[in-house]
């Protein structure tokens, strides 16, 4: 939630930011030389988008909610 927070303010600012959760958290935390008792959850980019920058073509498709909902 934080995450997402942090997101709208930046676009509130006219900052753009993309949520990152495809890393290796290990390798990161290396990196950065976190304790061991530190994790890395995601990593939030921000700045100005090219102009020329759309979605991917399949961002605004969604799976019908009986395919990812059931109820028991």
């Amino acid at each position: 939630m934080v995450a997402t927070h942090l997101m709208l303010a930046a676009y509130n600012e006219g900052v753009d930011s993309c949520w990152i959760n495809f890393f290796n958290p290990d390798e990161l935390a290396k990196a950065f030389n976190l304790p061991e008792d530190e994790e890395i959850l995601m990593l939030l980019d921000l700045g100005v988008a090219d102009k020329t920058t759309t979605p991917l073509p399949n961002h605004n498709s969604r799976k019908a909610l009986t395919e990812t909902v059931s109820f028991i």
